[in-house]
């Protein structure tokens, strides 16, 4: 029996000369697996982060049969090389942080919207951080400033705190400034410098890789910091 749900693609890779095997997160089932024979047909349209309409059939829930895809809007975002890069990092960033089985449509419908403001906005310079910092609300694991004058980032403890304990663990500058600021949805008058927007970025990433078990390097992250450098 068919069945339809929307989903956030997040990767695909080739099952045989004509099909694939995707990856969405979709709304009511989590992050779900398909076979899609013919897909490669469509593969255009199958992008990180597309936000589209599935139409599948199978009972084998690690893997159904998906006999039709469509984008659940239009999107332009995938033929912009900063944008459809910025797209493969989040999609990678949710690979390595949702398992299969576990399902939740507040963590679908945060991808759907930061799907059509990537489509949207052409100001994406802190595109992937702020994704990153909502993404870990999402996640639960939002760093805590329970005191508003702490502006030392420890990495370990997921806190803000008033001193350096390890250099190499805590963080402090205008790198951390920054981030309270995207944290606290406080309007930014200019944009930071691009240094200041790399360490941020590369900060919060250490902070994954201390608090999501297998979240280890991106392969989108170099490519990432070289077209955001400008």
């Amino acid at each position: 029996m068919k069945a339809v749900d929307y989903g956030i693609l997040i990767h695909r890779s080739p099952y045989s000369s004509s099909s694939l095997i995707t990856t969405f997160y979709t709304e009511k089932n989590g992050l779900q697996k398909f076979i899609f024979k013919g897909g490669k047909k469509k593969a255009h349209s199958l992008l990180p982060m597309a936000a589209t309409e599935l139409t599948y059939y199978g009972r084998n829930k690690e893997l159904l049969s998906l006999t039709e895809v469509d984008p659940s809007f239009p999107m332009t975002f995938q033929f912009n090389p900063i944008k459809s890069s910025i797209a493969y990092f989040m999609a990678e960033v949710v690979q390595k942080c949702v398992l299969s089985g576990d399902p939740d449509s507040n963590v679908y419908h945060l991808l759907k919207k930061y799907t059509f403001e990537l489509n949207e906005n052409d100001e994406v310079q802190l595109f992937p951080l702020q994704f990153l910092i909502d993404f870990s609300d999402m996640l639960g694991i939002m760093p805590l400033r329970n005191d508003l004058s702490a502006n030392v980032f420890n990495i370990d403890t997921g806190n803000f705190q008033h001193s350096l304990c390890n250099e190499l663990r805590s963080f402090k500058g205008e790198s951390v400034l920054l981030l309270i600021q995207l944290i606290e949805k406080s309007t930014l008058l200019s944009l930071p410098k691009k240094e200041v927007r790399n360490e941020s970025l590369r900060i919060y990433l250490n902070y994954f890789s201390i608090h999501i078990p297998k979240f280890k390097t991106l392969e989108s992250y170099e490519i990432l910091r070289e077209i955001l450098s400008d």
